[in-house]
């Protein structure tokens, strides 16, 4: 499978948007400011970049494994080239939080080494969102954003063996269940935790990026684009009147907001793969978006634990916010320290193990 330069632009976004949210939207809660509640509002939806790594990893997943599931060594090589992918990286966090948690210069912080009430075990076998959405609990606060490493894991296990049982051309019908029993899930519970961080109630993103995918499997996605242009557009443009209208109504999306976002991403991802040339795709290739995209696992992991790291060491802060100017210098430095450490790992950890699960073939 080639690489596509625009989904690294995709990732990308992805991840600024999250770090957006981690970094201004949830220091700014308490802001009077002006200026900082525009800001607090502009990135009060950057928690939607979960979704479109959602989106992304259903569609390189599915792409994947819809290529590759008649080959002789197709579990063992997914499995193998996943475990090297995501691991080390995943385990280096594990390891640097257990040292902060013993550690006794953090005990008084509660956000890096407070409520640690889900089993660290749990975070090992990547397990820990099943007891998060159980105690309605997100854990310790610089481990909460690996909720959804555990969903992704959990999809990964799952999805190639669903592909052995079912033919391929009954897929789609079972994706497009998978996406209303998210709903319906979703709608069962009644504390937001469960509804968020357990993979059936996320399903309807994941199955929206496969469903991409499989399209992408059975037809030239350039010229179903261009025989479909008109309808995806409409669709996308309904999309948009249907999310304002009910918005200005009930000042939220409800349930049905992350297939909303999904269906809003995965529109994108389709004119990414099969559009035409124009403007935004050179956006999404430009150098500094798809290098954030490169590192955006090692991002996504670490900024967080990074911005409580500074906030501690540089101001002696339990917790993140911004009160002054100071804080946003501080919260600055933890960004650049978070890019460069994620480039670190990206190259001297990531990097050489996705090499050596190249050796593996399908």
């Amino acid at each position: 499978m080639n690489r596509v330069p625009e989904i690294d632009g995709l990732r990308g976004i992805a991840i600024l948007m999250i770090v957006s949210f981690h970094y201004i939207n949830n220091q700014l809660v308490a802001s009077q400011n002006l200026f900082g509640k525009m800001l607090y509002f502009s990135t009060s939806f950057g928690w939607a970049g979960v979704d479109l790594f959602f989106v992304l990893s259903g569609y390189l997943i599915g792409s994947i494994l819809l290529r590759t599931r008649t080959s002789p060594y197709y579990l063992q090589t997914f499995f193998v080239r996943r475990f090297l992918r995501i691991i080390p990286n995943y385990y280096l966090l594990l390891v640097i939080i257990f040292i902060v948690f013993n550690s006794s210069f953090f005990q008084s912080n509660t956000f890096l080494s407070g409520n640690q009430s889900i089993p660290f075990w749990s975070y090992f076998l990547m397990i820990h969102n099943f007891f998060m959405g159980a105690q309605e609990n997100m854990g310790n606060a610089a481990l909460s954003v690996t909720w959804s490493i555990g969903i992704e894991e959990q999809f990964y296990i799952i999805f190639p063996f669903l592909l052995l049982v079912i033919k391929k051309k009954f897929l789609p019908f079972l994706l497009i269940i998978f996406i209303v029993l998210a709903n319906v899930l979703r709608f069962s519970f009644d504390h937001w935790i469960p509804s968020y961080v357990l993979l059936p109630c996320r399903a309807d993103a994941i199955s929206l990026g496969v469903l991409v995918a499989w399209i992408g499997n059975e037809y030239d996605l350039s010229k179903w684009v261009a025989k479909y242009k008109t309808q995806i557009c409409s669709l996308l443009i309904m999309l948009l009147i249907g999310c304002a209208s009910i918005f200005l109504m009930y000042k939220d999306l409800g349930v049905l907001k992350h297939t909303f976002l999904a269906i809003f991403f995965s529109i994108g991802l389709i004119f990414c793969i099969g559009g035409k040339e124009g403007k935004w795709r050179q956006i999404l290739r430009w150098r500094l978006l798809i290098i954030t995209g490169n590192i955006s696992y090692s991002l996504y992991l670490f900024h967080y634990l990074i911005l409580g790291l500074s906030h501690y060491v540089l101001s002696s802060k339990g917790y993140i916010g911004i009160n002054n100017f100071f804080d946003v210098a501080v919260s600055m430095i933890a960004f650049a320290v978070s890019m460069v450490f994620a480039w670190l790992v990206y190259i001297f950890l990531e990097t050489p193990m996705v090499a050596i699960g190249k050796r593996f073939k399908y």
